[in-house]
């Protein structure tokens, strides 16, 4: 492609297309991505970056995945679409079924299927008000969320977010969501700089509950790891604690897997690492690798015998047109089947371990205030001073300077303010592991000194 072509489509870009989270500013140096081969993306004049990201946290088999293009074709050409409300059915949604509960938490029981991770996460919020309604307890509502959480883009969903700049100019929100404090443990307003988490962050979940009144609080819901928040694991006992308090004034609990789901942390699902089984079960992105959209929702047992046993009066009255889409489900399937095949799973416990320790080093440069992770998630945050851990200020644009002096070394990432955010595919090799660490120690290296 020319020169020529590609300014002209960069400038139509810029002036007539609504991007995500968009800002003019932001966008005047986009890159236009052409390809992409495994861990790397091609731009239109041919320049390669490791994707640091998965893209957007969901292409985990990688790039170029030629079976996924063949199972989407074979499945189009039986059968591209059909309803899948009540009445009709299609068989590779219920192929998939079979697959996921074959996967996920022993508990869980009924599959509800959607296009992205905000319908999911919506529409679980309906499924457990919902719930509550057939129980005859029709005032428990309120769904109490966590700070540094992204639950999504839709209404609903962003009122349970909780990053102030998802929420600036779209209010008044909706009635009925609650924010409490989340675990950061570097920056915990209970026990940073602690020797221990105290798990105070958990019990004020259980504050919070009785505050409001158990009997009138629907859910909580989390991630197992804060992702776009910032790449925040929790301490080891966060989730068993979550999961007693819940069950003690009978809260369901909803797991966010949208980012976590389908390998990412070394696990098939995350809250395996803690031994803990959620209510209800979000996910998306990984499910197919982003090759075409699919989302959903997974509800326990106990939950899913509500749904059965609803009276004629009181249908569950939740849908989107390409619910159990065919063609999704089939390139669902078949992207399993390599998670499967090629053992990721293992591989992303693996290749994160060696993400996770060499990105680990970076601790002794002068601004590296902390490094975190799990599986194949992992973040470094830099401060203006690691005694204080004082953050920089905004107004110097510290976490975008660092986003772009990657991307100029090569590789692509995202940051969430000073917090340098990676996520790579599982395929990803040690190599590119390697230059993701070096990448990150130079860019770092050179954003501090033009600091001065």
């Amino acid at each position: 492609m020319d020169e020529s072509e590609i300014q002209r489509l960069a400038a139509y870009d810029l002036a007539h297309i609504i991007h995500p989270q968009f800002h003019v500013a932001d966008h005047r140096d986009a890159i236009i991505y052409a390809s992409g081969r495994g861990a790397v993306l091609t731009d239109v004049r041919g320049e390669e970056y490791i994707d640091g990201l998965s893209s957007l946290w969901n292409v985990a088999v990688g790039h170029g995945r030629t079976e996924l293009a063949e199972a989407a074709a074979a499945q189009m050409s039986e059968l591209a679409f059909s309803n899948s409300y009540t009445g009709y059915a299609n068989v590779p949604s219920i192929r998939l079924t079979e697959r996921l509960l074959g996967l996920v938490y022993a508990n869980m029981s009924g599959v509800f299927y959607a296009n992205s991770g905000s319908e999911a996460n919506d529409m679980a919020m309906k499924a457990v008000r919902y719930f509550w309604f057939l129980a005859g307890q029709p005032n428990k509502t309120k769904i109490i969320s966590r700070a540094e959480a992204y639950h999504g883009g839709t209404m609903a969903a962003t009122a349970i977010t909780g990053m102030a700049p998802f929420h600036k100019g779209f209010g008044p929100e909706p009635p009925g969501f609650v924010q409490v404090p989340t675990c950061y443990p570097y920056r915990c307003q209970w026990c940073a700089g602690k020797a221990s988490c105290t798990l105070d962050c958990a019990d004020n979940i259980e504050a919070t509950i009785l505050r409001e009144g158990a009997d009138t609080v629907a859910a909580v819901i989390a991630e197992p790891v804060h992702g776009a928040g910032g790449v925040i694991p929790p301490d080891p006992g966060y989730w068993p604690r979550l999961r007693q308090i819940c069950d003690r004034h009978d809260v369901l609990l909803i797991a966010d897997e949208v980012i976590t789901g389908f390998g990412r942390t070394g696990r098939w699902f995350a809250l395996e690492h803690w031994g803990v089984q959620p209510d209800v079960l979000t996910f998306a992105k990984a499910v197919t690798s982003a090759y075409i959209p699919l989302a959903g929702f997974i509800v326990s047992q106990r939950v899913h015998q509500a749904i059965l046993d609803s009276p004629a009066d009181a249908k569950f009255m939740i849908g989107c047109t390409n619910a159990a889409h065919p063609t999704a489900c089939a390139v669902a399937l078949r992207n399993l089947q390599i998670l499967e095949d090629e053992g990721l799973v293992s591989r992303a416990e693996e290749m994160g371990r060696r993400l996770n320790e060499g990105l680990g080093r970076l601790i002794e440069l002068p601004n590296v205030g902390n490094v975190r992770g799990l599986g194949l998630m992992a973040a470094v945050e830099v401060v203006s001073d690691k005694t204080s851990r004082q953050p920089f200020a905004a107004a110097e644009g510290v976490g975008p300077r660092l986003a772009k002096a990657i991307r100029e070394r090569g590789v692509v990432t995202r940051v969430k303010g000073d917090s340098i955010l990676f996520a790579p595919p599982l395929i990803i090799t040690p190599a590119q592991i390697d230059t993701i660490v070096n990448v990150t120690a130079d860019a770092i290296d050179a954003v501090m000194a033009s600091r001065g």
